[in-house]
């Protein structure tokens, strides 16, 4: 085997080796990027169990959440703002999940409970209302998705199966 023989077969067997290295960087790089990824839906997982918690620690805050749901108009200033805040942490935290749904990070079936929560919420006249004025802080993809949401409620009644029952 003569020098130049040798010296081609160093160089296949080194671009083999950068070759396979760069594989490896490409393999860690995106299990990185989904470990990133999941940790981010997880933090966004627990502000939503957060914000539920707050309407649930704070009778003042969860009185808020209901005047305004029915009808946002009626608040005053500073429960304006309070709604305002609270329904925008929802609309913002539902957003960023809604991004890990089309990123394939968040499970759909975790997403379809979500969903569920916002359609119950853009029945009432209340956050269709702050939607109206505040739909612009959003993506186009999530207005869309909102809009969507909006449409098809049209008509319904979240609480239709507890009309026309006594109370015990």
């Amino acid at each position: 085997m003569t020098l130049e023989q040798l010296a081609l077969i160093a160089e296949i067997v080194g671009g083999i080796g950068v070759l396979a290295s760069l594989i490896y960087l490409a393999v860690e790089i995106r299990r990185q990027s989904r470990q990133d990824s999941l940790r981010t839906a997880n933090m966004l997982t627990a502000e939503w169990g957060a914000l539920m918690t707050s309407l649930h620690d704070s009778s003042e805050l969860a009185d808020i959440w209901l005047k305004g749901n029915n009808n946002f108009d009626s608040l005053d200033a500073i429960s304006k703002i309070r709604y305002g805040a609270l329904i925008g942490r929802f609309f913002r935290n539902s957003e960023g999940l809604y991004f890990y749904l089309q990123d394939k990070t968040l499970d759909p079936i975790v997403w379809r409970g979500i969903e569920r929560t916002i359609q119950d919420l853009m029945i009432l006249a209340g956050p269709q209302t702050w939607w109206e004025t505040r739909r612009h802080w959003f993506t186009d993809s999530f207005q869309e998705l909102i809009d969507r949401i909006i449409q098809k409620s049209e008509g319904k009644k979240i609480f239709a199966r507890y009309e026309n029952q006594s109370p015990e």
